[in-house]
């Protein structure tokens, strides 16, 4: 480490306090605490308490998605509440390190540990806690943390970083680390930061009808929904709409939609141009590609894509098409579901691709003016599909239990018409959903229901404006399924 970098370290854990005071607050109100912050604290309350195990998190997530206020909060849970002394909790970024040299993790917490502590990494007698952010500009991260990991139990290690700390995992590290991934917020997740903590209890009622397709207790959940918007203050009755164009990353509570607009803009373009580029055998063109097949996402309907057709749409190879979109699904910009099929028939289908949040698809659509071409209600239909493909793909990466969401295939000739989405928990039957922002009719559904054999189908409109059940068809208001 040069003398630049020794002072930077010095002066972190001499500021931070006051500076988390200063992070953690928007017009003298403190932010709100995500979900994912518990979970983090919970490992931490264990550490406390003398486990070992699961000391070495690391938090992967697009940029601009709440790491880094996670991690101030963690601070100053660790200073405020456990009583930590401050030159036992130790936050720095490897961004703003490497402004001033090599970014190495270890060569920090070396000189850490023999400045603050008078001792080297193995011989630290009391727990101390490394808070590291922008993780993946060492290029060594995953190596780096496996060797603090081994040399002492007594370090406590968050790093947190954009999606590229997915793209250079190290294997010996990965059995050393706890994956935590921060996705985008979702509906539910946005009312309670920006608007205040509540007890999200309807998740559970909600997957339950979705999966079991009983309405029995379909009252207390719209009233349990409509006490939690009476005690929300200046609530804006047009959050949702708003939400599907611009929500998912905390920042666009505080800006207007022009700002939100450039700032994920530039997010993407860091993802392609930075995080992509610490991959080998990334240039150029390849990034240009990237972009490509982004902005075509962008515009399409939501439909299974080929990398046939995608390799000669742009004139690239199908082996360069495969490992950008397997590069772009590392990065967490976009997921696909598979066709509902058989394993075998599944590995020759095409895929569908959806981004992790609808507003990245709204506003790459916006940036080149595609998005007031289109009918209001055709155009919100595709945000709200993308809603809801990544909700049950993001239930089903959090979720100990499978639930998976597939596309459905069944269509035999072009006057069929399949429905939207096929969900299925574990082994159980699949349910059938339609989605749309505007009426929608029984037909897809109940050929659907009859064609798979389900107990049941969920069509998730403005049909009704509440939970409403008829025969073996469940009608799910979008803002109602948002709570799930």
């Amino acid at each position: 480490m040069n003398d630049l970098q020794k002072t930077y370290i010095r002066n972190q854990i001499l500021t931070m306090p006051m500076k988390v005071n200063q992070e953690l607050s928007y017009k003298d109100e403190k932010f709100n605490r995500r979900s994912d912050y518990y979970n983090i604290i919970d490992y931490i309350d264990k550490f406390l308490k003398g486990e070992s195990i699961n000391r070495f998190l690391v938090l992967p997530g697009l940029r601009d998605v709440g790491k880094t206020t996670i991690l101030f909060q963690v601070y100053e849970y660790l200073l405020k509440e456990k009583n930590i002394n401050q030159q036992n909790i130790l936050y720095f970024s490897c961004d703003r390190l490497r402004r001033t040299g090599e970014a190495d993790i270890f060569d920090v917490v070396n000189y850490y540990c023999e400045t603050f502590h008078n001792s080297i990494i193995e011989t630290l007698t009391q727990p101390v806690f490394i808070l590291i952010d922008e993780a993946q500009y060492d290029k060594q991260w995953a190596l780096n943390g496996k060797i603090i990991f081994d040399a002492s139990k007594n370090i406590f290690m968050i790093f947190s970083g954009s999606s590229a700390l997915k793209l250079s995992n190290n294997p010996d590290a990965a059995r050393r680390l706890l994956n935590i991934p921060i996705y985008p917020l979702t509906y539910s997740q946005h009312l309670k930061l920006k608007y205040g903590d509540y007890k999200n209890n309807i998740s559970d009622s909600i997957i339950q009808m979705i999966f079991e397709g009983e309405t029995h207790n379909s009252t207390e959940v719209e009233r349990r929904i409509m006490k939690i918007y009476s005690n929300f203050r200046n609530y804006d009755i047009s959050e949702w709409r708003t939400f599907l164009q611009f929500g998912g990353f905390p920042s666009s509570f505080y800006q207007n939609t022009d700002d939100i607009t450039k700032k994920i803009v530039n997010m993407i373009e860091k993802v392609v141009m930075t995080d992509m580029n610490n991959i080998e055998g990334i240039n150029t063109d390849t990034q240009n590609l990237a972009f490509q097949i982004l902005n075509y996402f962008a515009f399409q309907n939501p439909g299974e894509v080929s990398i046939g057709s995608l390799s000669n749409l742009f004139d690239a190879k199908k082996p360069l098409v495969t490992k950008v979109i397997n590069i772009l699904e590392k990065t967490q910009l976009i997921f696909h579901i598979e066709a509902f099929t058989s394993s075998v028939k599944r590995t020759t289908k095409p895929n569908e691709y959806f981004f992790a949040t609808s507003s990245l698809k709204h506003i790459l659509s916006l940036d080149v003016g595609n998005a007031i071409l289109e009918d209001e209600t055709a155009y919100f239909g595709k945000l709200l599909e993308n809603y809801v493909a990544s909700s049950f793909h993001n239930l089903d990466n959090k979720s100990k239990i499978s639930y998976k969401i597939y596309y459905d295939d069944s269509k035999k000739k072009s006057s069929d018409k399949n429905v939207d989405f096929i969900v299925q928990r574990g082994l159980e039957k699949p349910v059938p959903i339609e989605v749309s922002c505007g009426d929608k009719d029984k037909s897809q559904i109940k050929h659907a229901i009859n064609r798979y054999k389900s107990t049941h189908g969920i069509i998730i409109s403005k049909t009704t404006i509440n939970i409403v059940k008829k025969d073996n068809i469940i009608y799910l208001p979008p803002e109602i399924f948002a709570f799930m």
